[in-house]
C-alpha cells in the first residue's frame, strides 16, 4: 500500500466511475481498476461497491478513506507547515460559505484582511453546508464558515460569533424593538427559505413549524435577500439572523422586532489538521474583529441546533 494507490481510491470515492476517474488521474481504467484491486486484496476489505451505476465506498470503505484522506492530506501538508514555521502569511486559503451568510458577512472583513496580508489570496465559495463538508473532507476546501456545532468525524469548529432571530413584518403589528415571544408571533404568511437549508431548519425549530398552509404562490429560493423583498413587496413576514439586520435602511428597520431567548452560532469549521493553520488563526481573528461586539458573545440565549447529520 502507498501514498499514489490512497490517492487513486479518493479519487474514484470523488468521482462515482472508473472511467472518469481513470481520465482525471491520465491512467487507462484497467490499470486504475487493477491498483484499487491490489489494494483491497492488500487491506481484506471491499472499498467499493460496484454493484450500483454508480460506485460508492462500502460502509468499511467510506470509514478506511476518511483516514486514507487524512494521511494523503498530511503528505501535501509539509510545503504549508514550513511556512507555518516561518509565520510567512502567504499561499491560498480554499473557503465555502453558506448563501445566508455569505453576501453579509464577506463584505465585512475582505478588504480588511487582504490588505494587511497582501501576498495571500483567499478563494471564496458560496454553496450548501453539505457540500462544504464533503469537500472539506476530500480536501477540495481548506474551511467553511457554517451555521453552528457540527458533529462529524475529522471536523473541528472555531466559533465566531453569534445572531439572534428577527421577525420582520410588512405592517407594523408591534412596537419598536419590542422583544417577542414566539408563541405571540402570527406565523400563518411566514415567508421561508427552501427545504433543505439547515437557517429553514433552525426556524422550523424555533417556530415549531409542521407543515405550512397552502398559497396562491409558493415561492422557492435560497436568498434571506430574496424574502426581504418579497415581503416590502407582497406583504406577510419572515424571520431575519442578525447580520443581515445591519443592511436594512432606516425605514425596513422599523418593521424589525427581536425575538428572545435563542441564537445562531456561526463557527469556522476545517480539517483537525490542515497544515494551514496559522493562515486560519489569522483569518478567524480578522472575522471577529469586524463583528459587532455584541454578537461575540451569545450571552445566556440558547443556541439553536442546525440539524446537520452526524455521519458523513
Amino acid at each position: 500500500m502507498n501514498l499514489q494507490q490512497l490517492e487513486y481510491a479518493l479519487m474514484l470515492e470523488k468521482l462515482g466511475s472508473f472511467t472518469k476517474a481513470a481520465q482525471s488521474l491520465n491512467m487507462t481504467q484497467p490499470a486504475l481498476s487493477l491498483q484499487i484491486k491490489n489494494l483491497e486484496n492488500e487491506i481484506g476489505i471491499a472499498l467499493f461497491d460496484r454493484s450500483k451505476g454508480k460506485i460508492e465506498p462500502t460502509d468499511l470503505g467510506l470509514k478506511f478513506l476518511l483516514k486514507a484522506g487524512e494521511i494523503v492530506m498530511a503528505g501535501k501538508q509539509l510545503k504549508e507547515y514550513a511556512y507555518s514555521l516561518g509565520e510567512v502569511h502567504q499561499g491560498v486559503l480554499r473557503l465555502g460559505i453558506i448563501p445566508t451568510l455569505s453576501p453579509f458577512l464577506v463584505p465585512l472583513f475582505a478588504e480588511s484582511f487582504l490588505n494587511k496580508y497582501p501576498n495571500l489570496h483567499i478563494e471564496i465559495n458560496e454553496m450548501l453546508t453539505e457540500q462544504i463538508l464533503q469537500q472539506i473532507r476530500l480536501g477540495e476546501l481548506d474551511g467553511g464558515i457554517i451555521s453552528t456545532p457540527v458533529h462529524r468525524q475529522g471536523i473541528m469548529t472555531i466559533p465566531l460569533f453569534y445572531e439572534s432571530f428577527y421577525f420582520y413584518r410588512h405592517d407594523k403589528t408591534y412596537k419598536s424593538n419590542e422583544t417577542l415571544k414566539v408563541s405571540n408571533i402570527d406565523l400563518s404568511d411566514l415567508w421561508l427559505l427552501e427545504e433543505g437549508n439547515c437557517f429553514r431548519d433552525q426556524i422550523n425549530d424555533i417556530c415549531s413549524l409542521k407543515e405550512m398552509k397552502s398559497a396562491r404562490l409558493n415561492y422557492r429560493c435560497s436568498s434571506i435577500d430574496s424574502l426581504i423583498r418579497m415581503v416590502d413587496s407582497q406583504g406577510g413576514s419572515t424571520i431575519l439572523p442578525e447580520l443581515t439586520t445591519l443592511s436594512l435602511d432606516a425605514n425596513q428597520e422599523q418593521h424589525l422586532a427581536p425575538i428572545e431567548d435563542k441564537v445562531r452560532e456561526v463557527g469556522f469549521i476545517t480539517r483537525k489538521l490542515t497544515g494551514k493553520e496559522h493562515l486560519i488563526k489569522i483569518l478567524t481573528e480578522s472575522i471577529k474583529q469586524n463583528i459587532p461586539s455584541p454578537m461575540r458573545n451569545r450571552g445566556n440565549k440558547e443556541v439553536v441546533d442546525p440539524a446537520i447529520p452526524t455521519n458523513w
